[in-house]
């Protein structure tokens, strides 16, 4: 009997995130032209342009790597449903808003948070990773299925 890894679940960039390895990726570009630009006597001759490429390569690649895929009809229809049953199961026993602004009014809050928060971890990320493929741009927060009171 053979041993496998099980496989390595894709981290998915936000689009924040995704925006700030671009422009850190233009910075080094910027960087890098303008060391093949000004040359001789000047601390641009310093650069170790090798070393540059490499970072442009590196950031380049995080950046395809964790840019999340459209969801085609079948695909999207199916995380649609499960966002649902992450949403019924997540809200389950979530602290309520009212015990969340005001602790000293209900002891205990803050052990509940934190078990609620250990329970549902694997299900918050899987939550996200949802929000992250199905809108990129404007991802639902877990903290609109809190209940008021």
């Amino acid at each position: 009997m053979t041993r496998t890894k099980p496989k390595a679940v894709k981290k998915l960039l936000s689009q924040r995130e995704i925006e700030g390895l671009e422009e850190d990726k233009r910075e080094l570009e910027t960087s890098l032209s303008d060391s093949n630009e000004y040359g001789r006597g000047t601390a641009a001759e310093q650069v170790d342009r090798s070393k540059v490429k490499y970072e442009i390569k590196k950031l380049a690649d995080a950046i395809h790597e964790g840019t999340p895929v459209k969801p085609r009809s079948i695909e999207k229809d199916k995380l649609v449903k499960e966002e649902g049953q992450l949403e019924e199961e997540i809200s389950a026993g979530m602290p309520t808003w009212y015990e969340m602004r005001q602790p000293t009014k209900n002891p205990g809050a803050v052990r509940k948070h934190m078990a609620w928060s250990d329970r549902n971890k694997v299900k918050i990320r899987r939550y996200k990773q949802i929000q992250r493929m199905l809108r990129p741009l404007e991802p639902k927060s877990i903290e609109n299925l809190r209940k008021e009171k």
